[in-house]
């Protein structure tokens, strides 16, 4: 009953039915739906879609300026789905789902798909679920997929893993978190967003990210560097026209296609050990309590 249920619903979600998407995520959320199931359904229909991370110290404008790309995406046929990573509540664990209210330019339109997910205390903000949520939205035809990250720790790595590309995104006073940054970090990062550019020392911040850039000295002539305003508008074009060639070039990309072969049976070994630890929880417990009962005689 439950792979009919599975089946019916996977099929309603590809005709991109709103309800069916909301239903496939919350039955692999509560463990309704198997993983592993949903995963063999959709990775080989989710190739066609573009995974953008976005993040950056909190307070930078991710949310703000994902809604404002939103028009400027839909405005030359792009469908978009947005995966909002929000902070957890330390006490009950749920999202407090503050992206969602920030990311409403989408409210009526049917090409895109916005869903708030709790980052659960995870290092970097990135929970497995999230890979799951936007192979879903691949699966339902989405062009650009958006993963935002909470913005905390290791995001950026985190984020950079799952996605093919990875957005930056800094405010001009977010000097003193750019010279905290590992150079990893900055190596991992596609696109750099001085956001809120119509502040003060916009200019300066601008010209740091192009010194740590070059200093880095892998790939640097490939980092492109955006200057916005959610505010006025200004480069938003630009930059959502930066996005919609990246999708085109990346969809094409043979290296590309290979990464996400290898992310996805990094996804399926992980799925398959953590199945072979609960089917023998009791047993690895025993042995644990062995071993330490052990040592303490």
């Amino acid at each position: 009953m439950a792979l009919k249920t599975l089946e019916k619903i996977l099929k309603k979600a590809k005709e991109n039915d709103f309800i069916s998407i909301s239903d496939l995520m919350t039955g692999i959320e509560t463990g309704k739906f198997s993983r592993e199931e949903v995963s063999q359904h959709v990775f080989k229909h989710s190739n066609d879609a573009v995974k953008i991370g976005i993040t950056g110290p909190p307070g930078s404008g991710k949310s703000s300026l994902i809604n404002m790309l939103i028009p400027q995406l839909r405005s030359q046929g792009i469908s978009i789905g947005v995966i909002a990573i929000d902070p957890s509540s330390p006490i009950t664990g749920g999202s407090f789902l503050g992206d969602r209210v920030r990311i409403n330019n989408a409210i009526d339109d049917e090409d895109v798909f916005v869903r708030s997910m709790g980052s659960r205390a995870e290092l970097g903000g990135i929970t497995e679920l999230a890979e799951d949520f936007s192979d879903i939205l691949a699966f339902t035809g989405k062009d650009i997929i958006f993963i935002e990250t909470v913005g905390i720790g290791q995001s950026e790595y985190s984020v950079s893993e799952i996605t093919d590309l990875t957005m930056l995104v800094f405010v001009p006073e977010s000097g003193d978190e750019i010279q905290l940054l590992k150079a990893g970090i900055l190596e991992l990062a596609d696109i750099f967003i001085i956001n809120k550019y119509d502040r003060d020392d916009s200019n300066l911040m601008v010209k740091s990210i192009k010194n740590i850039i070059s200093s880095t000295k892998k790939d640097s002539a490939d980092k492109q560097i955006f200057k916005t305003s959610c505010k006025t508008g200004d480069g938003i074009k630009d930059l959502g026209n930066a996005l919609i060639e990246s999708h085109s070039s990346i969809s094409k990309n043979e290296n590309v296609k290979s990464r996400r072969k290898e992310r996805f049976a990094r996804r399926v070994r992980k799925m398959i050990e953590n199945r072979i630890l609960d089917e023998n929880k009791a047993e690895i417990e025993g042995e644990i309590a062995e071993i330490v009962n052990k040592d303490n005689e």
